[in-house]
């Protein structure tokens, strides 16, 4: 993860230097799948620790870069950023019921790294055939980067949208990874029931982040922001004052509202308010933000986890969901920017 963190940045200032996100991507997607190969064949522990290292450099946060990537091209061919992320959403869900029923049938030993060979490869063919941006600088006049990223590090609008996404998102998604363990631990339910809690959660979320940007183009930003934090206060103090499974499938419901607030009004609130010409820039140090987040959030929620309870793990949530509610009502210029 500390590779990660580190290595991200760079391919976000790479993907602007070269004006080439799409072929940066694709290196990134080929090198995870050669790293794969290799990974594969190793039996000794050293060798398959630094190749997991490697692989971490070339796998983790490329969504971020792939995001905006998407954003751009929908907002240069007047496509919906909504539908296209919302599949994103969809391949989660079929991939994850496809590795399900393979392991289910094949146990540990089944082929899970070949798939993910095979979709990196895929991948990259896939994202060099988007078509380049319209607003790709043709002309010799050279950029200033330096300045343009101390800019952007100290953009206002961009560090408030990466608190938020702190306070929201990436909490959602740290919390989720002891979901399971509530819902059978805790909840004392048995193992099938993870496939229902994750149709609860994915199925709506699919379903609202592809009519997310119809649904904002009616609504003021504060009011987007407030709708995902909104949502998150809900469900979170829904699943930590109660061990009831039907309310907390029903909670699980609006972790698509917060997710489409954050990939799609998250996302888009960075493209408007970023120069072009570093936004592959500004989404990796957004990604390196989460991932960052993640790893201290994750933390704290295990010893959490270990010395108090599951629930009190949706009581921080709702705490961070409730400070993004205040953040939002008190800044005012919100809606003005």
């Amino acid at each position: 993860m500390i590779a990660s963190m580190l290595i991200t940045p760079v391919w976000g200032i790479l993907s602007d230097k070269t004006k080439n996100p799409r072929a940066v991507i694709a290196f990134i997607l080929v090198m995870a799948g050669l790293t794969s190969i290799v990974w594969v064949t190793q039996t000794a522990f050293m060798p398959v620790l630094i190749l997991s290292v490697v692989l971490s450099v070339f796998r983790q946060n490329v969504w971020s870069l792939v995001d905006g990537v998407g954003i751009q091209f929908c907002s240069d061919y007047g496509k919906d950023f909504g539908f296209a992320r919302s599949m994103g959403s969809l391949g989660y869900l079929l991939g994850s019921f496809a590795i399900a029923n393979l392991m289910f049938s094949l146990g540990f030993s089944g082929p899970y790294m070949q798939v993910f060979v095979v979709c990196s490869f895929l991948g990259a063919a896939m994202i060099l055939c988007v078509p380049a941006s319209k607003h790709v600088e043709k002309t010799k006049t050279k950029v200033n980067f330096k300045e343009s990223l101390k800019e952007l590090l100290t953009n206002r609008n961009y560090l408030f949208i990466v608190l938020m996404m702190l306070l929201t998102s990436m909490v959602v998604d740290t919390i989720l990874n002891y979901s399971g363990n509530h819902l059978i631990n805790t909840l004392g339910q048995s193992d099938s029931m993870i496939g229902i809690f994750s149709f609860a959660q994915v199925f709506p979320e699919i379903l609202i982040v592809m009519f997310a940007n119809r649904i904002f183009r009616s609504m003021k930003t504060s009011q987007i922001f407030m709708m995902g934090a909104i949502a998150q206060l809900v469900r979170f103090v829904l699943c930590a004052v109660s061990s009831n499974i039907v309310v907390f499938l029903i909670a699980t419901t609006l972790h698509g509202v917060t997710i489409a607030v954050s990939s799609v009004g998250y996302v888009s609130f960075i493209h408007k308010h970023v120069k072009r010409e570093i936004l592959a820039t500004a989404m990796a140090f957004y990604g390196t933000a989460c991932t960052i987040g993640t790893a201290l959030m994750t933390q704290v929620f295990g010893f959490v986890y270990e010395y108090a309870s599951s629930y009190q793990l949706f009581t921080i949530g709702a705490i961070t969901a409730g400070v993004a509610i205040v953040i939002v009502l008190f800044n005012k210029k919100i809606d003005e920017l």
